[in-house]
């Protein structure tokens, strides 16, 4: 009996090209699902990988369900949602969208920046402004997270002139664009001579509400903060104290927490703010790579090969 490698279908996904990464082998076959639970779970029982599962399906009556399954590859790059205790103990190999991300996210970053060191909002709005625009030029800027996000961010700010430190957990290549790096330590970072900070982490349960109170205190006045990578890395509730306390120059988020947020919300009426639906990580190309990585994967798990962007599951990213 051949092995089944369930794909939960999407609109774009290039069928044929898939189903050729698997021609070597007579081993395996290609299982296409439609996006439904019921139908989803009616197939998992003889399923040895599980492919594009919507996060909020899942959950550990999935495992209950595919007890054959060794590997689970997901999309996008966050996948706090599936690393529950189960999983995390389990020998199943997860995979996500991790580092192929990094050209769309980055650049959506630098557009959040530019536009508020431009005061673009404003002008769009032809709304009457006032201050002065902000050039990059030697502006010293925070990257925290060094991973292929990160690491554009650096290089394109790096362009600008700017001087770039990155905050990561572990090393980092030694690159031209990064001028100092610092290991991660919430409880001993400084921040005063920053005028720039940049979230690019991971969400974990490490990385939980850590720009707190205590981080935004620590930041210089005036300075300007965007986040590209999960809400819930912020505390929402410390980050408008200080903006109605006028600590920011600006703020520019894609993700927030909740989201989408209320109508009401203050992040969505302040004017020195920029938000977008968390959509950094969507352009022309990002299909493309999703599933050249995809079908590079398809054909190393039938080979019994070592698979790309495995998440370390017990670090959540």
């Amino acid at each position: 009996m051949k092995k089944k490698i369930l794909i939960v279908k999407t609109p774009y996904l290039p069928i044929k090209e898939i189903r050729n990464s698997i021609s070597h082998t007579k081993d395996y076959q290609i299982c296409l699902v439609k996006n439904e639970k019921k139908k989803i779970f009616d197939m998992l029982s003889d399923s040895v990988a599980l492919i594009n599962l919507p996060r909020l399906l899942f959950s550990d009556k999935i495992l209950d369900e595919g007890k054959k399954l060794k590997w689970i590859h997901i999309g996008g790059a966050g996948c706090e949602e599936f690393l529950t205790q189960k999983l995390i103990k389990s020998d199943i190999t997860l995979t996500n969208g991790k580092i192929i991300q990094g050209p769309e996210v980055s650049d959506h970053a630098v557009a959040l920046l530019l536009a508020l060191t431009r005061n673009l909002k404003y002008h769009i709005r032809d709304e009457n402004c006032s201050l002065r625009p902000i050039e990059l030029y030697k502006k010293k800027v925070g990257i925290f997270g060094g991973g292929g996000i990160g690491m554009l961010i650096c290089e394109k700010l790096s362009a600008f002139g700017c001087v770039i430190k990155v905050f990561n957990d572990r090393l980092i290549p030694l690159t031209s664009f990064v001028d100092e790096f610092e290991l991660l330590d919430f409880k001993k970072i400084k921040l005063q001579d920053l005028d720039i900070v940049i979230c690019a982490m991971p969400f974990t349960q490490d990385t939980n509400k850590k720009f707190d109170s205590a981080f935004f205190t620590k930041m210089k006045k005036n300075s300007i903060f965007i986040n590209i990578s999960r809400g819930k890395i912020v505390e929402t509730k410390a980050l408008v104290k200080f903006l109605k306390e006028k600590k920011f120059f600006a703020v520019g988020l894609d993700v927030s927490d909740p989201e989408p947020l209320p109508e009401s919300h203050f992040l969505r009426n302040s004017p020195n703010v920029i938000l977008t639906p968390h959509i950094a990580g969507l352009s022309e190309k990002n299909r493309d790579r999703s599933y050249e990585l995809l079908k590079e994967n398809i054909k190393r798990f039938t080979q019994n090969c070592e698979l790309m962007n495995t998440v370390d599951k017990k670090l959540g990213y």
